[in-house]
């Protein structure tokens, strides 16, 4: 972990430390004009543009043993190793690196510098997927994140809505929605037409690819595919255990189950904090 001597010499706009965010690697990170960020509220297909990104980069690549080594999560603190080797792995990466965070746009490094790629998804599908994803973790990775097992999908949801990391998150990129390094793609759009997709991530990053690698990326790309090989989705290295119980993390994939999951109240309370806090061309982008 950081030497906390060194706590006053980064903004405190990198935020605090804790066991799944590292403000000293947010901070210190050197982003290159050729990196591609992935930026992501949580549970809004952040691991599939993961894989899409890595697979369209590769022409199509079965032989990585975890995502997380091929396309890290820059603030996430990493076991046994401090900021420092950290980012110094990051710089030993072969260009064109890929990163993902969950970060807001003012915590996001290198917004000046890198391209970035953003997934959307319905708050309420989120908040579900959000909920199985902790409800499927091992007992193990709940204590090594600090985090608590919810008691119940009533009492997740209190917590989600109170955090509102869907709504900073979406809040803060919206006004970047035309910048030139941004790419901004929703999960709905994705699951109905993945080539598509496809076809506008390669023509942003100036990337190309064959037929035979659209087939294998297609393939590899493919829910039936990464949910066989969930091993390679859950865990920072091949040798480190699952962080999820067998048969968890990816799930279902869906698009719309977190209307039959919320109460008819809970999505109005969900719908009614979207149109406080998104302007009306964000929410209407976003389908809502």
């Amino acid at each position: 972990m950081p030497d906390p001597a060194l706590e006053d010499e980064i903004d405190e706009k990198w935020g605090e430390l804790s066991p799944w965010h590292d403000p000293y690697a947010l901070a210190n990170f050197k982003a290159r004009p050729t990196d591609v960020l992935i930026t992501t509220p949580a549970k809004a297909g952040t691991t599939w543009m993961q894989q899409i990104l890595h697979q369209l980069r590769t022409g199509g690549d079965d032989s990585f043993e975890s995502i997380d080594a091929v396309v890290p999560w820059i603030e996430i603190p990493r076991k046994g190793k401090t900021w420092q080797q950290v980012l110094e792995g990051f710089e030993n990466l072969e260009e064109p690196r890929i990163f993902k965070t969950h970060c807001t746009f003012p915590q996001t490094p290198g917004v000046d510098i890198a391209r970035f790629i953003l997934t959307s998804r319905d708050p309420r599908d989120c908040c579900v997927s959000f909920y199985h994803h902790k409800m499927d973790m091992t007992d193990e990775a709940l204590e090594q994140f600090g985090l608590e097992k919810p008691e119940s999908f009533d009492s997740f949801f209190e917590e989600w809505l109170e955090y509102a990391g869907w709504y900073r998150n979406v809040e803060s990129w919206w006004p970047h929605y035309h910048d030139k390094n941004v790419l901004w793609l929703r999960y709905e759009d994705l699951k109905q037409n993945l080539e598509k997709g496809l076809n506008q991530i390669l023509g942003f990053l100036g990337w190309s690819i064959n037929e035979a690698q659209r087939k294998n990326v297609l393939n590899y790309c493919s829910f039936e595919w990464m949910k066989a090989n969930t091993e390679r989705f859950t865990r920072q290295g091949k040798d480190e255990k699952s962080q999820f119980k067998p048969g968890g993390f990816i799930r279902k994939g869906q698009v719309g189950g977190g209307k039959a999951v919320l109460s008819t109240e809970q999505d109005k309370r969900v719908m009614d904090m979207v149109h406080k806090r998104l302007t009306p061309d964000c929410i209407r982008f976003l389908g809502l």
